[in-house]
């Protein structure tokens, strides 16, 4: 038996990986009868990129690690040609190939020249067959029934559209109105949640017409998240016949709600031998669903249940494991305008009177199942914020500069040399009316408040990070006497779970505000999905942050009316386009941008990319 810390134990001193990491390399070295040494450091690297949220490791990428890392131990393996890699694998006894699935089980796949731990190559295969299973389910329409509805919820859209060109939101809901499964993207503001309100309103009514009463749910990966979905459809309802508006759910719910959380249990409730009582779910912020939570989900869904995806795919990933929804997007090549088959074209022609372009031949499982929203109705032609974030998606420089330098766009302020010390400064002169809410022990007040800024911050660590920015946010409000932090928490301290507490009911990403109940004791109060409040005692608590500057990847799910938005100005820190889009995003209508130009164009630079077999497997069709 190799004992701990023999060989990979450099790797760990060095920081290339960490004790879980070495733990699994020692383990398949253990499981091995030769070159146990060389499938030890294989594993190795696959459980730190697993870390890094890769769902697997394409073999190439694992050869260059590979080569990279034998120097480093002290005993130095000999490097690897790709082939020889293959060869390794293919021979190893901690490795299945696909074909033999059905009859060994082992620790790691090899699957399409990429090696996976077994569980999360099962997670990939199961999601895969359940998004092309839901992809063929071609819905009977009563297209008669359905041409006056389409017509009384978009009637400008029938009438002129087509003038400025087919109306993508009409034709995201006939799409999905006949879909079992539908993925619909794009950006801010560009009415996804409009969308899909009337895309409810008009499947209930062609149920009503049958004497039936769809079961429907709307979920968000969290509780802000639900809270935002729940006040954009109750404002999108109002546009609605008042008969129509009865018909839809009154709130969105949290996916782990949703699912029946179990109390320290990772399980929950509903999955494929307990499914959800449902007709029809819309997920909403789908780009921040991982891909272990995105498979349960899948299995709790009932063989009937439709599923509508709502997301932006030009987001930041999830934080956990995978790329799912920019993954799927992906597996649909799209070169100018959207098509779909000719089949699904002539039927959303003869509904709307649309003119479209069918595509000449098929070339994705899921080509009828996605629609791209791409006109924004938030920002428009005078909107710094928007005008900035298409040019980070275009990854061009030059008219990232243009839209910070020429001085024309109110809702865009530039920072390229700054210090720290002048963004806690303006941070601090912005949260005057949050601290006159806490003063009045106005909770409700409070969390509209903690709306309206918000400090974003590339990384955690460092200068221009979120642990330091806190501190200095904190200093800087004490000299101002709006905090007595003697100890934390203190009254008024706003405050991130960063750990999931089934217990306590409490996930990462929930915000609270804390200050006293009726009898002065002090507790921290959390918005629920409903709209309601509830207040925990502090020592309660799960693992948690002060919310005076959080991170761009803890941001998401969430609005604010003004985003303060650093990337630092350290040239060996990561940055990425996807992550200076999510930053800009997050504001609504005011954007502060503290970046020196080589930061942006390190970002713009940047495009990230998870290891996953996903898209490859959906244009296989599972």
């Amino acid at each position: 038996m190799l004992s701990a810390g023999h060989y990979l134990q450099p790797l760990q001193e060095k920081g290339f990986v960490d004790a879980l990491d070495t733990a699994l390399g020692l383990f398949i070295a253990e499981q091995e009868e030769q070159q146990a040494q060389e499938m030890g450091l294989v594993a190795c690297i696959l459980s730190q990129q697993l870390g890094a949220q890769h769902l697997c490791v394409q073999l190439t990428e694992l050869c260059r690690l590979y080569n990279l890392w034998v120097a480093e131990l002290r005993e130095p393996l000999p490097m690897l040609f790709e082939s020889q890699l293959l060869s390794l694998l293919q021979q190893s006894r901690t490795v299945t190939k696909p074909q033999q699935q059905g009859s060994v089980s082992t620790p790691l796949v090899l699957d399409n020249q990429a090696l996976y731990l077994q569980r999360y190559w099962q997670y990939e295969v199961n999601l895969c067959n359940k998004l092309c299973r839901l992809a063929e389910v071609q819905l009977q329409l009563d297209e008669q029934a359905c041409k006056p509805l389409v017509k009384s919820l978009f009637e400008n859209g029938l009438k002129d559209g087509q003038a400025h060109g087919p109306d993508w939101q009409l034709i995201a809901v006939v799409q999905a109105a006949s879909k079992a499964l539908c993925i619909i993207t794009g950006g801010p503001g560009t009415g996804k949640t409009t969308t899909v309100t009337k895309l409810m309103a008009l499947v209930q009514a062609l149920a009503r017409e049958q004497g039936k009463t769809l079961r429907i749910a709307m979920a968000a990966p969290t509780g802000k998240a639900a809270m935002r979905l729940t006040e954009s459809m109750n404002q999108a309802r109002k546009l609605l016949p008042e008969d129509m508006q009865l018909a839809l759910p009154a709130q969105a719910a949290t996916l782990h709600r949703l699912l029946g959380s179990i109390p320290n249990r990772k399980h929950f409730r509903h999955n494929q031998d307990n499914p959800l009582a449902l007709d029809m779910l819309i997920l909403d912020e789908a780009s921040m669903v991982d891909l272990p939570l995105m498979a349960r989900l899948l299995d709790a869904l009932p063989a009937h249940c439709r599923l509508v995806m709502l997301g932006d795919r030009q987001q930041l990933a999830s934080v956990e494991v995978g790329s799912v929804l920019s993954d799927i997007c992906a597996s649909v090549p799209l070169w100018g305008e959207q098509q779909f088959s000719r089949s699904t074209t002539e039927r959303i022609e003869r509904i709307t009177g649309l003119s479209l372009t069918p595509c000449s031949e098929q070339k994705s499982r899921l080509q009828d199942n996605l629609v791209m929203l791409s006109k924004s109705h938030r920002f428009d032609i005078k909107s710094g914020i928007g005008r900035l974030a298409a040019a980070v998606n275009l990854g061009s420089l030059t008219q990232v500069l243009e839209c910070l330098s020429v001085g024309e766009f109110d809702d865009l302020d530039w920072y390229g040399e700054a210090s720290p010390a002048e963004l806690v400064e303006l941070a601090c002169r912005g949260m005057s009316d949050y601290f006159a809410a806490v003063a009045g022990e106005d909770v409700k007040g409070a969390f509209a408040e903690l709306a309206k800024q918000q400090v974003l911050c590339a990384t955690r660590k460092g200068p221009w990070g979120s642990e330091a920015l806190n501190r200095q946010i904190a200093l800087n409000l004490t000299r101002r006497n709006w905090i007595k932090p003697q100890q934390e928490p203190y009254p008024g301290l706003p405050v991130m779970v960063t750990q999931n507490d089934y217990q306590v009911q409490l996930f990462n990403g929930d915000t609270g505000i804390c200050l006293p109940d009726d009898n002065g004791l002090l507790k921290v109060w959390f918005e629920q999905d409903n709209g309601e409040l509830r207040a925990v005692l502090t020592s309660r608590l799960p693992a948690w942050q002060p919310l005076y500057a959080m991170t761009i990847h803890k941001s998401q799910g969430s609005e604010f009316e003004h985003g303060i938005l650093c990337l630092g100005d350290n040239p060996g820190q990561f940055v990425s386009r996807e992550l200076l889009y999510t930053g800009i995003t997050r504001a609504r209508k005011k954007l502060t941008l503290f970046a020196p130009t080589q930061q942006l164009h390190n970002a713009l630079d940047t495009v990230s990319q998870r290891g996953s077999g996903l898209t490859w497997r959906l244009q296989q069709g599972g």
